[in-house]
């Protein structure tokens, strides 16, 4: 044990739960994303993207704006990856007004047929050591977190 108190102090405060909480929740989720990178990079799409694809296929037409909120982007994040899943041919930008509107191509149609079962195994692998109880109980507990 160090002699100093106030590094005494810090090596105690490093040991309280909430720091160990902090620390593991931060290396699951790291550990949890880096699978989900992997199994859809065979795909070629980031998560960034497969979000993307997904509320769009979910949110059809809604404006970037709608989406960007949605997904907690910033409106410049989500044009930024906008315009590359259009380059790509996988979604189409519609004015209306002033806002622009998105829709899935029948190529982003395909391919994000092909990655959302991918990721929904992926994540029913995750969780499959907890109990639908548990599952609840852990969502409960998160939402208390905000």
């Amino acid at each position: 044990m160090h002699d100093d108190p106030v590094v005494r102090t810090l090596d105690d405060a490093l040991r309280q739960p909430p720091i160990r909480l902090w620390q593991r929740l931060v290396r699951l989720t790291q550990a949890r994303m880096r699978e989900v990178e992997a199994t859809l990079a065979p795909l070629d799409l980031s998560v960034t993207e497969f979000d993307l694809l997904a509320a769009v296929r979910a949110h059809g037409g809604a404006t970037q704006q709608d989406i960007a909120q949605h997904l907690l982007f910033s409106e410049a994040n989500l044009t930024y990856h906008a315009q590359r899943l259009c380059g790509r041919g996988l979604i189409r930008r519609e004015m209306s007004g002033k806002a622009k509107r998105l829709f899935l191509t029948p190529a982003g149609e395909a391919l994000i047929g092909q990655a959302l079962p991918r990721v929904v195994g992926l994540h029913e692998r995750q969780f499959g050591t907890l109990t639908p109880e548990q599952m609840r109980q852990l969502e409960v507990l998160l939402r208390l977190l905000g």
